[in-house]
């Protein structure tokens, strides 16, 4: 198969099912047995599950069901794409190759119940501006960008599966959420206290990774110990806007909505960001790696982005109308070896 005719496969098909014999044996134990079934797919999630994750997701679906209203799923991710991409600020084949993935997920469930899914990216946008010190146009690019992407695959999903972005901005007012990540803030500073080292180091790892020196303010004028004040901010920053701000919690970890993220917790469950990658799509790049007679979507971290730039691949022109950054993909003939991060 085609590279070309690979992708728009992805594109055209990635929302339609079509159910086997043993989809309908499973129909026969009810609709929310098919549905918990599907979403706690070996063949996706990479984790295990938690017990409460699957209690909680369980309760979501049933609300839905004894509704006869469509089952509500939510992904968390960032509203930004890493500044250290030649793709950013807009969306890229990682962005492809995850809303492909998801809907792929997802569709044996809107085949077998009719009210179908309800998609929803829920993204950290106004964090961006302190935590990694984006430009409000830069990220105004990204969200715009994922929203066309998000459009076009729209043409061909079927009709009882809806997509849609919901952004910190839409929950709070710049003012309210500002004055609230400064207040989740503080407590998070008392929170990290108690946490192990190891996810201190992680949390700043991130930050390092994400922030943006000579972004929004011009951070390279800063002293070493400035730096890794900026660096640690950020981490609280980070911590304020999963746990702190609770207009969001409440809007999006509802009862009634499964939670998605690329990892998993005890409210997540963790489908990772394709079949073959957990890299987070927003800081990460899309490639193709050749299978046999077809081809692995993979989502490069930064650091895996680097390690690959000097092996041999073949950059193939792409042809499917999507705009910035999607008119070439690179296509390695070989399997890559890559670290997790």
């Amino acid at each position: 198969m085609k590279v070309q005719q690979y992708l728009e496969n992805q594109l055209k098909l990635a929302g339609k099912y079509k159910l086997s014999e043993e989809d309908k044996k499973l129909l026969d134990q009810g609709v929310v047995a098919f549905a918990m079934r599907k979403l706690m797919s070996k063949k996706f999630r990479k984790w295990k599950l938690d017990p409460a994750c699957i209690e909680r997701s369980q309760k979501a679906v049933e609300l839905q069901v004894s509704k006869n209203e469509p089952i509500k799923v939510i992904y968390f991710q960032g509203g930004y794409k890493l500044w250290r991409f030649p793709s950013s600020p807009e969306v890229d084949w990682a962005e492809f190759f995850n809303i492909a993935y998801v809907l792929n997920y997802l569709a044996p469930i809107a085949t077998a119940y009719k009210p179908g899914i309800d998609l929803t990216y829920y993204c950290h946008t106004l964090l961006m501006e302190t935590h990694d010190n984006l430009t409000t146009r830069e990220i105004k690019a990204y969200m715009d960008s994922f929203q066309r992407l998000l459009n076009e695959f729209g043409e061909y999903t079927p009709k009882n599966i809806k997509m849609s972005i919901l952004r910190d901005a839409d929950i709070y007012s710049r003012k309210e959420y500002f004055e609230a990540l400064e207040k989740g803030k503080d407590k998070a500073s008392e929170d990290i206290k108690a946490w192990p080292e190891a996810k201190v180091r992680d949390f700043e790892r991130m930050a390092r990774l994400n922030i943006k020196w000579k972004g929004k303010d011009d951070w390279t004028i800063l002293s070493e110990i400035e730096k890794e004040e900026k660096i640690h901010k950020a981490a609280l920053y980070e911590q304020a806007a999963t746990s702190n701000l609770p207009r969001v919690m409440d809007t999006v970890k509802a009862p009634n909505i499964v939670l998605l993220f690329t990892k998993a917790t005890p409210i997540f469950i963790g489908i990772g960001s394709t079949y073959a990658s957990i890299a987070k799509h927003w800081v990460g790049y899309g490639v193709l790696e050749v299978h046999n007679e077809s081809y692995i979507p993979r989502i490069l971290t930064s650091s895996q982005f680097e390690k690959v730039k000097t092996q041999e691949k073949e950059k193939v022109s792409i042809s499917l109308g999507l705009g910035k950054n999607f008119s070439v993909i690179s296509v390695y003939p070989q399997h890559l070896t890559l670290e997790k991060y």
